[in-house]
């Protein structure tokens, strides 16, 4: 018993400090979890369908069923997320997310001691995850959100994928893509690294899983997710249009390069053609990195690391929940030979990243509001000098500035867009407004339920205009050319269009909007 205590109380301090949480997490108030846990519900009483990306008709859903005080999201969730929280539907919220929770870390802590056991690193290095990890592990169980399970199915794919356990390396990696996608970007090391049948292996369970889960979804919502949610999610659209919080280089570029009269009025350079070469040109260089990276390395943690901090750099939004899953680069960088002086250098920067407080810089002004994406980018390029080449990471760049000269000369022209019509920032959900005199009244949806705003208008006439195919005519001519959902278009005074739209938001996400008529 002593030696068993002797071997594993490096792990004892990293359980205790999950289990402090999980039990501050029970008075702390639902928040993302109610995402999924309200997904599985409905999906339970068969009322799941596209309204469910609707924030508004969410809300109300979630509002009429007796429970305050709650405001969410359900984008960019796919409806395989709500399928696997019909384990937690007969549950009340409160005790669903007690159970998760608690599961979540007995998997986390169990796929950790694995990769510790499988890579023989010294169990004294244990201690350190708590300190270095102590804001993603707190996030993640008080906001009751799904990465330790996403970074137990991530490290058990891998470890059988260093097995060659090819099906139970896809069950797990599987599950990982359809609870997450951004996890897809796996499939790229198996291309680069020329294995198809590991390849074909993950494919045809992610199809097997897709499948099932289609029998208790239904197709139609599979196919609104792919076509509707999938793409504005991609485009960084969760929440609003900018989003420092996010701290991703999508959202720095965005801030540089896009304007917007109210949230952006005053970018660096307006350059909508720059800002989409440069993300071409970033995401060129990350993935010829990564080639480099699988086909010339020996080290194959190293290599899972490197694709892992690819999927968080080219992710358009990030989170302090997703930084549990630098454990891995961590973990490679203890399996290293390189310095002690070295490592102790990294595991500073991870503390940084990891436990400084957003609030301290985020309303700074730009781009010093942008310092964990700044130590994000330094840990990345620092843990591939040394761990790897040099020549490989400038032959990436040297790639990566011809994709965006190509992409300066390709890039297509960017319609006339439309302009946020309220001068001040507007609730984050709106879902109607009227035109009474001289007063524009606006409804909007929060934590408390419904609310209204309201605002002087000179009208002198008002007409209601048509929408087709999801954008607005007028005398048989197209006003709007954006894929954003659109509602309740009314020309003023026969000079400005105002409609309902959630241009640059997530889906459902509507402010009012407006376009000159000349």
């Amino acid at each position: 018993m002593k030696s068993a205590f002797l071997k594993y109380y490096p792990f004892i301090a990293l359980l205790l400090l999950c289990v402090f949480y999980l039990f501050k997490a029970i008075d702390f108030p639902a928040h993302d979890f109610a995402n999924y846990y309200f997904g599985g519900k409905f999906l339970a009483e068969g009322n799941f369908n596209s309204n469910i990306y609707f924030p508004y008709e969410f809300n109300k859903a979630i509002f009429d069923s007796g429970h305050q005080n709650i405001f969410v999201s359900y984008a960019p969730n796919s409806p395989f997320l709500a399928f696997i929280f019909l384990l937690f539907a007969s549950f009340s919220l409160a005790v669903a997310k007690i159970i998760f929770n608690s599961l979540s870390v007995v998997l986390f802590v169990f796929s950790i001691y694995r990769l510790f056991n499988h890579y023989k690193i010294d169990w004294r290095f244990a201690l350190l995850i708590p300190v270095l990890f102590l804001v993603p592990i707190k996030n993640n169980l008080l906001f009751g959100q799904v990465y330790f399970l996403l970074f137990f199915l991530l490290s058990e794919g891998w470890l059988a994928y260093e097995k060659g356990q090819w099906k139970l390396m896809s069950l797990f990696w599987s599950l990982a893509i359809l609870l997450k996608v951004f996890p897809v970007l796996l499939v790229v090391l198996f291309v680069f690294r020329k294995q198809w049948k590991p390849l074909s292996n993950l494919v045809a369970f992610c199809l097997l899983l897709f499948g099932f889960s289609v029998l208790f979804t239904g197709f139609d919502i599979w196919i609104f997710y792919l076509k509707e949610v999938l793409p504005k999610a991609s485009n960084g659209e969760i929440a609003t249009a900018f989003v420092d919080n996010y701290q991703s280089v999508f959202m720095f570029l965005k801030r540089l390069f896009i304007y917007e009269n109210v949230e952006n009025p005053h970018p660096f350079f307006h350059a909508d053609g720059w800002f989409i070469a440069l993300i071409f040109a970033f995401k060129i260089g990350i993935l010829t990195l990564g080639y480099f990276v699988s086909k010339r390395n020996s080290n194959v943690l190293f290599v899972f690391s490197y694709w892992i901090l690819a999927m968080m750099l080219l992710s358009p939004y990030g989170s302090t929940y997703t930084f549990i899953l630098l454990l891995f680069p961590f973990l490679a960088l203890l399996k290293s030979t390189i310095s002690n002086v070295k490592k102790g250098n990294f595991c500073l920067i991870l503390i940084l990243i990891n436990n400084f407080p957003l609030s301290l810089f985020i309303n700074n002004e730009y781009p010093f509001s942008y310092v964990r994406l700044f130590l994000l980018l330094v840990f990345s390029i620092v843990f591939v000098v040394a761990m790897f080449q040099k020549k490989a990471l400038l032959k990436a760049i040297i790639l990566g500035c011809l994709a965006f000269v190509f992409g300066t000369f390709f890039t297509p022209p960017v319609p006339l867009r439309s302009e946020s019509f309220l001068t001040n920032r507007s609730p984050i959900l709106l879902y109607d407004y009227e035109i009474k005199g001289n007063q524009l009244t606006y409804f909007y949806w929060n934590e408390k339920g419904k609310n209204k705003g309201n605002g002087k208008l000179e009208v002198e006439s008002f007409i209601s205009l048509l929408i087709k195919n999801n954008q607005v005519f007028y005398n048989n001519n197209q006003l709007t050319f954006d894929k954003s959902n659109k509602l309740k278009p009314i020309l003023i005074n026969g000079k400005t269009v105002i409609y309902l739209s959630d241009y640059g938001k997530g889906i459902g996400l509507y402010s009012l909007r407006k376009i000159g008529i000349h």
